[in-house]
C-alpha cells in the first residue's frame, strides 16, 4: 500500500520503499533458516537494498518520456539525469561491497569470492563507465548486468553454503 499506491505516484523516492519491500525477504528467510539475525542477513539484505536503485533507476532512465506522461515523477524527472547517475554508481559500488561482506561473513572461500569479485567489479565499472560516458546502450547493459549480478552472487553464495 505503501510504495504503489502511495508513494509510487507522489515520489521519486518511493525506490526507497520498493528496496525495503524487496530486501527484507532475504533477511527474514536466512533468520528463520538460522533461529537468529546475523551479520551476513543483515549484509544479503543491505546487498539487495542497495541493488534495487541501480535497478530501477536504470530503467527509469531509459523509460523517462513513459513515466512522464504517467505522471509517475522519477529521480531523473526531479534531480537530472547527472545526478540518477552518481546515485547509480554509488548504489552499484554499496551493493558489491554489502554482497562481499556477506560473503566473508558466511566464510566463502578464495575461488568463489574472486568471482563474487569480478562480477561486482564489472557492476561498478559498467555503473562508473555510464555516469562518465552516458548513453542509452550502455545505461541499458547496465540494467541487464545488474540483474545477472544478483542473481549469479545469490547462486555463488548458495553453492559456498552447499558445499
Amino acid at each position: 500500500v505503501v510504495y504503489t499506491l502511495w508513494m509510487k505516484r507522489r515520489s521519486p523516492w518511493s525506490v526507497v520503499w520498493g528496496g525495503i519491500a524487496g530486501a527484507v525477504p532475504i533477511l527474514a528467510g536466512r533468520a528463520l533458516a538460522l533461529d537468529a539475525i546475523d551479520a551476513a542477513g543483515i549484509a544479503l539484505c543491505l546487498s539487495v537494498f542497495l541493488w534495487i536503485p541501480t535497478h530501477i533507476l536504470t530503467f527509469s532512465l531509459r523509460y523517462e518520456s513513459d513515466y512522464r506522461r504517467a505522471r509517475i515523477p522519477t529521480m531523473p524527472q526531479r534531480y537530472g539525469d547527472r545526478a540518477t547517475r552518481l546515485a547509480i554508481s554509488l548504489s552499484s559500488l554499496g551493493a558489491a561491497m554489502a554482497m562481499t561482506f556477506a560473503a566473508l561473513q558466511i566464510g566463502m572461500g578464495p575461488g568463489y569470492l574472486r568471482l563474487l569479485g569480478v562480477l561486482g567489479l564489472g557492476l561498478v565499472g559498467l555503473a562508473l563507465r555510464s555516469a562518465l560516458r552516458p548513453s542509452a546502450s550502455l545505461n541499458f547493459a547496465l540494467f541487464k548486468y545488474a540483474s545477472v549480478f544478483m542473481l549469479s552472487g545469490m547462486i555463488v553464495i548458495v553453492l559456498e553454503t552447499m558445499a
